[in-house]
């Protein structure tokens, strides 16, 4: 084996891989070396000479995981990348949504129903991408705001990236199927934002592989905006030169933004104690807070609100890439909702931002 190297598998492997104590020193003294590498650091470390047989079995595990780069796991990464790079298939349809026409407008219906307020209409729309299931009012108030939107002709819809991307930010142009049919990408205006960026935009299809910060938002937008094509768009760190480059290419695009993002992350599940009233209350203080500044049209006293941002909110690398289009532009907060997970006492937040 050469010097071993690492990549995510963004989903493409899906078996899971249990290590040891002694299996994660091994694999953290992998990296950029061979097996007979490995055993001489080992040695020299530790005065132990592990067998060769266990490092070639542990090498095996990392494959079958893939985990290790190898010619194999390369190979496969590639044909995944292929796929994507024609169509980006359903995934959650039948999980989280329905995967049928019909049933999905029932099922965007009855989450209309479950918010009993009118709507705001919107030049940008800040929304979850939480399971539905958990927040259905939250999607709600966002399919409310929608109502009273005359219909775009493009959506630009900017998620959080959940798997790592080779650049700050990422676009895939393929359609991007519903049960409403194909979202279709607007290709002119994302050729005309590629160009204004100075990185690639198309630089990691496999991180949309599975990212559900896009493909439920989608599910909501495609239903009530059936015409309208898609910017689909990942942000993994924040990106000014994404928000100056979306701000430009909207002069000759003009379309709908939509901000695709959670809130607070708190209790065991992201590190802390399980959820008490105090935690509860500091979430919904900083979501409520860092929504009403985005609401009074000031982004950056939104993010200082936040500071060091201990209840993890998620939206803050979109926001902080977004400024140039946040800046000055008011609004209202339709909903709010700290949902908790009660099999491990934790708990996300989610609201709903006309702009």
């Amino acid at each position: 084996m050469r010097g071993a190297s690492w990549s995510p598998t963004y989903g493409v492997y899906e078996k899971p891989l249990a290590l040891t104590e002694g299996g994660l020193l091994l694999l953290s003294l992998m990296e950029g070396r061979t097996l007979e590498e490995v055993q001489e650091e080992v040695f020299k470390r530790h005065g132990v000479l592990v067998p060769r047989k266990e490092l070639e079995d542990l090498a095996k595990a990392l494959e079958e995981a893939g985990l290790l780069l190898t010619e194999e796991v390369e190979a496969r990464l590639r044909e995944e990348e292929e796929r994507l790079r024609r169509e980006r298939p359903m995934r959650l349809a039948g999980l989280s949504y329905p995967e049928g026409e019909r049933e999905a407008r029932a099922f965007l219906e009855a989450f209309r129903a479950s918010h009993p307020g009118e709507g705001e209409e919107a030049r940008v729309l800040l929304m979850p991408h939480l399971e539905p299931s958990r927040v259905p009012e939250v999607y709600g108030a966002a399919l409310a705001v929608l109502e009273k939107t005359p219909p775009p002709e493009r959506i630009y819809l900017v998620g959080v990236a959940h798997r790592p991307l080779k650049e700050k930010a990422a676009a895939l142009p393929v359609p991007f199927q519903t049960p409403f049919g194909p979202a279709l990408p607007d290709l002119p205006a994302l050729q005309a934002l590629d160009a204004l960026l100075p990185f690639g935009l198309f630089n990691t299809p496999l991180a949309f592989r599975e990212e559900h910060s896009l493909e439920l938002p989608l599910l909501f937008l495609k239903g009530r905006f059936p015409e309208a094509k898609v910017l689909p768009l990942l942000v993994g760190r924040r990106s000014l030169e994404l928000g100056e480059a979306l701000k430009v290419a909207m002069r000759d695009f003009p379309g709908l933004l939509v901000l695709a993002v959670d809130l607070s992350h708190v209790g065991p599940r992201f590190g802390d104690p399980p959820l008490t009233r105090p935690l509860a209350e500091e979430a919904r203080r900083r979501d409520l807070g860092f929504l009403q500044r985005l609401a009074e049209g000031e982004p950056e006293a939104a993010l200082a609100f936040l500071g060091a941002n201990p209840t993890r909110i998620d939206g803050v690398e979109v926001v902080a890439s977004l400024l140039p289009l946040l800046r000055g532009r008011k609004g209202k907060v339709l909903a709010h909702r700290l949902d908790l997970e009660a099999p491990t006492l934790s708990a996300v937040g989610a609201g709903t931002l006309a702009l």
